[in-house]
């Protein structure tokens, strides 16, 4: 719940209101002296937990207390138990008439609401933040039993409209988890309340635009009421886990820092007295911010003890907000973190994949057999045959994922399920791909992968995932491959699923996915006319990253939408381009390698002064926005490998002779090696030629300054320019 972007935890909505009147909580907030003063029960109570009414009268010296009767006996509950009150037990309107206050007399703030007013700081101290936090607290609760509960408490001071947000959305899967938006409210600054009430949460089936459907998930929305520049919105919510997706499983997660600065930060985890927890503090050792390194004092929990309860406390006051910085790592990569886990070993969440995986790649079909023989039918060796395989299932099993039971939301459907519907989501996609590979003996395993974001911390286990993928054997080489993508040419995968920890359950391993290297070469042929303008035509090669945006980019495009685009983008430095041709190979044929085709002239491209002509290297430059800034605090992480090879050869006019280029340079440190030199191969020929390799996915920041330097130099030599004189 401290994650960035907070919003809400899974749960499931409260129960509406119906039949009794109700009457805003807010009304509790302001009760008139009479009232409280009287010593009857001045009303009735209907609970949120039973839906029983109850006599109540307000909670002497207590704030948003009531005390009620209930089977004889006074009990004093939160207003915020109470679903609905009616007050047609309280003193008659002509004996409340005598007895209320001046109505000109101005409201007294409830002392709740005073002591929140109280902790919202000058803006000033925070120029940089759209809110600020006041109060972020999670409870976890695992009972003896194995079921667990986590209560989420958030206080949030809105400074600036772009932090405008009063939403809560959560999901739940129903039938192994239920949750409710216990409270919720909006504060104004002179202390008037609005309360959220019951009719005003939603609840829906989950949807996740065209590609996802589940009727075993639902969302719980609300918003709260008059939220506006200035005002403070608290909310508080509940889910209750009744049965673990595996037994026993149990994984909180604490994390500390926000985008925003944050007046408390407080997690509660309790267990059984008798039940052991583990736990890894992640990115303790380097702390990139010094504002953070506060948090070490809580790299380790306070452990307390009842009689029948372990507890781990972390709290911490006053963190600064976290400001991000182009190109960085994921939020999880860079800052401070804690993973519990119930689990000593990954035991069993091997075996709990195992029992679903095995089963599911063992249901194949008698189709699924000839199919696969089919389609492999002229393939001589055995890269052939993956590769076959691999692009018939990108291309002929669409991605779409309708889950009707959580299990499956994780591991999956039957091989012959995917297959005869022809669609399914990633891990539905990995098992077809392992259990079509098998028929053709290769061996292959789904796998488990934090794709896109964080790497997956794999010291306690835990199931911090969203993505399966493919890892394949053969020929004393291991492979991933990623089948939900439509436009990877074998053996590529997707960039998002580059250098990141696959669990393979099958294997009992955690294996770290290669790096393989996106590839773009580029050869031009430029006519230098003594007008000033020029004639180009050349073609592109694309591999990996490369081929895949070209691909995926490209082939739902007409062919006038791919010339106008390409055209404006040659418009940038090449205004009046006139666009003669580009053409691609079948953009369809996953099996041929995407060619780029291209003629174009441009006039006044080059600098016609007198006797000479200046010209540099058309559409070549270099834009490092990663090193904009003067200083960094992360690392950059670049997500994967590229190589870039750029060969021009310009024909300069009849009568013009060679008379600068620039000298040769070359970059080559631990992060990237690039050169570039410019050779006068003959009286009318000038050949360009450059190379550009990122060798390291990330950055050191430690090694910023020349780093940044090495850049900046680069991009200032792709502006340079080469001299031809009559």
């Amino acid at each position: 719940m401290n994650k960035i972007g907070k919003k809400a935890a899974a749960g499931k909505a409260a129960r509406k209101s119906s039949g009794v009147k109700f009457i805003a909580a807010l009304i509790i907030c302001f009760i008139c002296p009479l009232i409280a003063a009287e010593s009857s029960y001045s009303m009735s109570v209907t609970l949120r937990e039973d839906d029983a009414v109850y006599k109540a009268k307000t909670a002497e010296g207590m704030q948003n207390h009531l005390l009620i009767n209930k089977n004889g006996e006074d009990k004093i509950i939160s207003i915020y138990e109470v679903k609905n009150i009616d007050f047609s037990d309280e003193i008659n309107p002509q004996e409340a008439q005598e007895q209320a206050p001046d109505e000109t007399a101005a409201v007294e703030i409830p002392a709740d609401i005073k002591e929140i007013l109280s902790k919202v700081p000058d803006k000033a101290k925070f120029p940089n933040a759209g809110g600020y936090i006041i109060k972020d607290e999670d409870k976890y609760v695992l009972n003896a039993d194995g079921t667990s509960k986590t209560r989420s408490h958030y206080i949030f001071k809105i400074f600036e409209d772009r932090a405008v947000d009063g939403n809560v959305i959560m999901s739940y899967a129903f039938e192994r988890e239920s949750a409710k938006i216990v409270m919720g409210r909006t504060i104004q600054p002179d202390g008037t309340v609005s309360l959220l009430k019951d009719a005003d949460i939603k609840e829906g089936d989950m949807f996740e635009g065209a590609q996802f459907y589940s009727n075993t998930y639902k969302v719980i929305s609300a918003s709260l009421p008059d939220v506006k520049k200035g005002s403070i919105i608290e909310y508080i919510i509940e889910r209750n886990v009744f049965k673990p997706i595996i037994e026993g499983y149990f994984c909180p997660a604490v994390y500390f820092v926000s985008n925003e600065p944050k007046l408390n930060c407080r997690v509660e985890i309790r267990t059984p007295k008798n039940k052991k927890l583990y736990w890894a503090a992640k990115n303790f050792e380097t702390i990139y911010d010094p504002n953070f390194e506060v948090l070490k004092s809580v790299k380790d929990p306070v452990i307390t003890e009842t009689d029948s309860e372990k507890i781990y406390l972390f709290e911490i006051d006053n963190l600064p907000e976290f400001i991000s910085e182009p190109g960085m790592p994921s939020y999880k990569d860079s800052l401070p973190y804690i993973q519990f886990s119930a689990y000593e070993t990954w035991e069993p969440i091997y075996e709990w994949f195992n029992k679903n995986f095995n089963r599911h790649v063992s249901e194949i079909s008698d189709e699924m057999k000839t199919k696969t023989a089919e389609i492999i039918k002229n393939c001589k060796t055995v890269e052939e045959k993956i590769a076959t395989i691999y692009h018939y299932i990108q291309q002929q099993n669409r991605y779409i994922s309708i889950k009707g039971d959580l299990v499956a939301g994780l591991t999956g459907h039957a091989a012959k399920r995917t297959f005869d519907n022809k669609y399914g989501d990633c891990v539905d996609k990995a098992i077809l791909m392992t259990a079509m590979l098998k028929i053709a003996d290769v061996e292959s395993y789904p796998t488990l992968i934090n794709a896109g974001g964080p790497q997956w911390a794999i010291e306690v286990p835990h199931l911090d995932l969203n993505h399966s993928i493919s890892y394949v054997i053969y020929d004393s080489r291991e492979i991933f491959l990623d089948t939900t993508s439509q436009d990877s040419r074998f053996p590529f995968f997707r960039v998002d699923d580059h250098d990141r920890y696959n669990m393979v359950p099958q294997l009992k391993k955690n294996i770290k996915s290669d790096m393989p290297l996106s590839v773009q070469s580029n050869y031009r042929q430029v006519i230098i006319n003594k007008d000033g303008g020029i004639s180009v035509t050349g073609r592109r090669a694309f591999e990996g990253a490369f081929e895949y945006w070209a691909r995926m980019g490209n082939k739902s495009l007409k062919e006038s939408e791919i010339k106008d685009s390409y055209k404006q983008r040659l418009n940038v430095t090449l205004p009046g381009v006139n666009l003669k041709k580009i053409e691609y190979t079948d953009l369809m044929d996953l099996n041929t390698q995407v060619v780029e085709t291209i003629e174009y002239d441009a006039p006044e491209a080059v600098i016609v002064a007198d006797d000479l002509i200046l010209f540099s290297v058309p559409g070549y430059s270099f834009e490092f926005k990663e090193v904009s800034l003067k200083e960094r605090k992360y690392p950059i992480d670049y997500q994967y490998l590229t190589k870039t090879e750029n060969t021009f050869e310009f024909k300069i006019p009849q009568g013009y002779k060679v008379k600068y280029t620039p000298a040769k340079f070359e970059i080559d440190n631990k992060y990237i090696k690039f050169s570039a030199n410019y050779e006068v191969k003959d009286d009318s020929t000038v050949v360009f030629t450059d190379y550009f390799e990122r060798k390291l996915r990330i950055t050191d920041v430690k090694d910023y300054n020349w780093y940044k330097k090495d850049l900046e130099n680069i991009a200032k030599y792709a502006g340079e320019k080469v001299v031809i004189s009559r």
